[in-house]
């Protein structure tokens, strides 16, 4: 993997606005040209040299709001969500879903018309058992990662006829015997990215991002850091690198938890580095490990407080890449013990452009996750009071 070629430095200074407008409290933070009390230009530098300072930048408009343009599943009966795993946006909008627990690819048209499952559970041809990723290749074409059947299912939705191409075993091992898939992105080049666990010794862990593709044999571990964990789950709190893949693009955090980021091609070349001013967001009691929580196994809070709290906890917690190649770097961290793989929910998102450039804060509604974007299209995943499922797509009202 090539070291960065070049580096850029961006001096972001926010203010919060708050839009309220319809049932939903939309908070966006613009570039306005003045400094924020405690704020400090951030500094991003490569081994060039070279500083690319961004000051000034044209945020997004202050009144936005959030419009709700459809949801499927739910508590509606012929539409039943059992457990989501991925969830990809075609070019014209088609939803395609990866449910892991119903073992099953499901289809949504462009409005959220539920079309059923497009794959069933089985070992034949077209069949998946577990299928945790999903991406369009193209307008007609899915191609799906199973799991348990170590594959990828190409599926060509108009014939319907699906072909098989095997997946090294050795790379899907570790993830498979850990029981657990933290984090897996699937390229519509067929690349696949996975999260391999590592042995916890005195509290840490170490966790590597490799990837696979049948077109260059061998694992590539990208990345590796320490992570701060037990019971086979890392604390959000305690600062690591985390991955963001898109289709052309991949991104990076800094391990030490300064708010740095580096963006990669496929090949593996460096294209930026960028940084922005913001702070941590406090503890929760949870945390600290405080007070109770209905999700959090027994017998954690003890273990949390022996771990103390980070001396500087991580800033954001999740990268995600969206349809436009724009980067949602996740402010808000998910509670110890609760799964994180699809973000905390109703989280605050930063939102960068490709070239590190700042555009603005906001924040998803109350218990929604952000799965996929493309211009002012945000698509979530909503779980409901009853534990039920449901994919909702937004839109941002006000540009």
């Amino acid at each position: 993997m090539s070291r960065p070629a070049a580096t850029t430095k961006l001096e972001s200074i926010s203010r919060c606005i708050e839009a309220r407008q319809g049932v939903t409290v939309l908070v966006i933070a613009l570039i306005a040209g003045c400094d924020l009390p405690g704020s400090a230009p951030c500094e991003a530098t490569g081994p060039n040299g070279q500083v690319v300072t961004n000051t000034n930048i044209g945020g997004w408009p202050a009144e936005l709001s959030w419009r709700e343009l459809w949801r499927a599943g739910g508590l509606n009966e012929t539409e039943v969500l059992v457990r989501p795993a991925d969830v990809s946006v075609s070019p014209d909008g088609s939803v395609a879903i990866a449910d892991w627990g119903s073992a099953e690819v499901i289809l949504l048209g462009p409005d959220g018309e539920w079309r059923g499952a497009v794959t069933t559970r089985g070992e034949g041809p077209g069949e998946v058992q577990a299928p945790v990723a999903v991406t369009w290749v193209d307008a007609n074409t899915l191609v799906i990662l199973d799991v348990n059947a170590f594959q990828m299912v190409t599926l060509d939705l108009v014939s319907r006829s699906a072909s098989v191409t095997p997946v090294d075993p050795a790379f899907l091992s570790p993830v498979f015997a850990a029981g657990q898939v933290r984090f897996v992105a699937l390229q519509p080049d067929r690349t696949v990215w996975l999260e391999f666990p590592g042995p916890i010794v005195d509290g840490w862990e170490d966790r590597s991002f490799v990837r696979w593709s049948p077109d260059r044999p061998g694992n590539d571990t990208i990345m590796w850091s320490r992570a701060r964990g037990f019971a086979g789950v890392t604390l959000a709190a305690w600062p690591r690198s985390l991955l963001g893949v898109g289709a052309e693009i991949w991104v990076v955090s800094d391990p030490d938890g300064r708010y740095k980021l580096e963006v990669f091609d496929r090949d593996g070349t460096s294209l930026v580095r960028f940084c922005h001013t913001a702070d941590a967001l406090p503890l929760s009691p949870a945390e600290r490990g405080e007070g109770t929580d209905a999700e959090m196994p027994g017998g954690w809070q003890d273990t949390l407080r022996k771990l103390g709290e980070p001396p500087n906890p991580a800033i954001i917690s999740r990268i995600v890449v969206d349809l436009d190649g724009r980067i949602w770097a996740q402010r808000d961290r998910p509670a110890p013990g609760a799964f994180g793989g699809h973000g905390a929910p109703g989280a605050m998102y930063d939102v960068f452009l490709p070239s590190g450039r700042f555009l603005g804060s906001i924040r998803l509604p109350d218990e929604q996750r952000l799965m996929e974007a493309r211009g002012r299209r945000v698509w979530t995943l909503h779980t409901g009071a009853l534990g039920e499922f449901a994919i909702v797509a937004l839109e941002i009202d006000g540009f």
